[in-house]
């Protein structure tokens, strides 16, 4: 722990509390440090209690303040009634939600290859420990809202009349999901894990017009999606045991470990860039974040009715050079890997019967 003579840039998360759905490892265990680092309490979220129990360790380590609360607790988080019972009994309401569960670890192959259980599987796993959090703490926000606005049985004059504060401006509540860059681009392999990536976005896009429903004199709603690209996690190089050789090829994780390390950013990197776009924004930020320029070039074409970053100018030049050029190259190139897959994968089948490219 770190004294609060090191916080001066950092008072705006002091006493903001911050719940984690996810970050028990990782890219969630990442941003919670991060989080951490900047003053707020932190409450993590996971299933195993053993590996909250070291994560809690480290995420303690970065804290800046004596009286900072960071907790975990145990909790399966794709268990909607789960997450009703354990948000609700909480000491606290949280002002920020973090959504980073998910993984493809036993999931990767093609759509012929996986069985149909790692669809449901990989569903569960990315889009509903999502979802039902997010449902989960609406619900308890919006009934806190009610509960501030409702008016007073005093019969007492306004404030104004008696020479008391105007009230204060209206608490922010932020919700973050972190997607990933495969909801924006199609790479065999992957067949599993995108559709639950891109349902996570359609979650936060259609949540983020929702939020001007749910804002009132008591709060203001902001919701965020991230689209991390490949980072540097041990879920990262469990799944490069099992991910097929051309989907390696399709991402560029094809090299060998020490050059993907030094290719490729830390978790660190990566929770560091999502918290300064979220958490580091006192007016809410941008709802798109992109950690890496390639993932912004994919962003770019496409957006769709998603607002773009900023004032809209860099976005609307990726995305004319993504529609123009970057796509309709990036296909051609994949769409020849496929075939040449393919025609190594008949190769195999008809000498040796493996089926894996």
């Amino acid at each position: 722990m770190l004294t609060s003579s090191r916080s001066s840039d950092m008072e705006h998360l002091r006493g903001r509390l911050v719940f984690v759905a996810g970050g028990s490892t990782g890219l969630g265990k990442a941003i919670a440090i991060s989080l951490a680092a900047r003053g707020a309490d932190v409450t993590v979220f996971a299933r195993r209690q053993e590996v909250l129990d070291e994560a809690r360790v480290e995420i303690d380590k970065a804290t800046i303040f004596r009286d900072q609360e960071i907790r975990t607790v145990s909790l399966d988080l794709s268990d909607a009634s789960q997450c009703e019972r354990v948000f609700e009994a909480q000491p606290r309401l949280p002002d920020d939600l973090f959504c980073v569960a998910g993984g493809c670890v036993p999931e990767l192959g093609f759509f012929a290859d996986v069985p149909a259980t790692a669809l449901d599987s990989c569903m569960r796993k990315n889009y509903f420990t999502s979802a039902y959090p997010a449902h989960a703490l609406l619900r308890l926000w919006t009934r806190d809202d009610r509960r501030r606005n409702a008016p007073s049985s005093s019969s007492s004059p306004p404030a104004a009349a008696q020479g008391q504060e105007p009230k204060p401006k209206p608490k922010l509540r932020r919700l973050a999901f972190v997607s990933s860059a495969a909801a924006l681009a199609n790479v065999p392999g992957y067949i599993a894990y995108t559709p639950a990536k891109c349902a996570q976005r359609a979650l936060a896009d259609t949540l983020r017009q929702e939020a001007a429903i749910y804002s009132n004199a008591a709060s203001r709603y902001t919701i965020h999606c991230a689209f991390p690209a490949t980072v540097l996690t041990d879920t990262f190089f469990e799944e490069q045991k099992n991910k097929p050789a051309v989907t390696k090829r399709m991402e560029s994780t094809d090299g060998a470990e020490e050059e993907l390390r030094a290719k490729y950013p830390s978790a660190h990197d990566v929770a560091e860039a999502i918290v300064r776009a979220t958490a580091d924004r006192p007016g809410g930020g941008d709802f798109c974040v992109c950690t890496d320029f390639i993932t912004s070039v994919l962003w770019s074409g496409m957006t769709g009715p998603s607002p773009k970053r900023g004032w809209g100018i860099l976005d609307s030049l990726l995305g004319f050079i993504s529609v123009l050029f970057v796509w309709p190259i990036l296909r051609l190139s994949w769409d020849s890997t496929c075939a040449e897959a393919g025609r190594s994968r008949d190769k195999e089948e008809g000498s040796s019967g493996n089926s894996r490219v």
